[in-house]
């Protein structure tokens, strides 16, 4: 699945300014970065990466041993560096774009955030709402596989406890920790025992994003006027799918 954003329009300039400004950050001193073990080596341009992670800006032009090497080494870490993340980041860094190819709706999901994690890491930006949206999309590609246009519980049937807990780490605010918390608000609402229940109680920072999330489901509730209605009659918009669900 390839992706784009606004931050790609940043090579979408007039010939000379591309040639001038852009180009040169592809061509120069080169930095070494491996990955895990010196087999997933990366030779790398130094201006390109300076100039778009302010993290590899501070490794590379500080006063650190890195910086005077031109080269270093990245540990992986479960959830945020990886051979896939890491490959993933270079790619958005040289095209502003990512392709992530075919995958299985958990693992899409799983490499996704992997991939904002990294660039968090790095401080870069510019694919965060773009990587919710990814996220919705898997989830409402799933959906449809079942047939079915307004059960809630379909939202979270590719979520994983390591997802919730992965995605928390992210800084308060990001896109993709609040699609993972409004994924849960329609079965949160409609079951006492809800899949991520555990996760709500131990992961502060979904609980946060959930009970926002619920907060501004709650605000679409609408319940019938007669007095023989019962809460099977009461609505809300799933904020997943924008369809009107019952209360149940």
């Amino acid at each position: 699945m390839s992706t784009t954003s606004a931050e790609e329009r940043r090579l979408d300039v007039p010939y000379e300014d591309f040639i001038n400004n852009l180009l040169p950050l592809y061509s120069g001193p080169q930095v070494t970065i491996r990955v895990g073990s010196p087999s997933h080596e990366y030779n790398l341009p130094k201006a390109l990466l300076c100039k778009q992670s302010p993290y590899f800006k501070a490794t590379f032009e500080g006063n650190f041993r890195e910086g005077k090497d031109l080269s270093v080494d990245l540990s992986e870490e479960d959830g945020v560096i990886s051979i896939r993340s890491f490959q993933l980041l270079v790619q958005w860094l040289y095209l502003g774009r990512v392709i992530f190819g075919e995958l299985v709706p958990e693992e899409a999901i799983t490499a996704t955030i992997e991939f904002v994690r990294i660039a968090d890491m790095c401080q870069v930006t510019g694919m965060e709402a773009l990587m919710a949206e990814r996220i919705k999309g898997i989830i409402m590609a799933q959906r449809a596989t079942k047939n079915v246009s307004v059960d809630g519980h379909l939202n979270t049937l590719c979520l994983t406890t390591q997802h919730i807990v992965s995605a928390a780490l992210l800084p308060k605010g990001h896109p993709v920790r609040g699609i993972l918390a409004s994924a849960a608000v329609a079965e949160f609402l409609q079951e006492d025992k809800h899949k991520f229940v555990k996760e709500a109680e131990d992961v502060p920072e979904f609980a946060v994003d959930l009970l926002r999330e619920v907060k501004t489901a709650l605000k679409s509730l609408t319940m019938p006027r007669t007095s023989i209605a019962s809460k099977q009659d009461t609505t809300f918009k799933d904020p997943i799918t924008g369809q009107m669900v019952h209360l149940y």
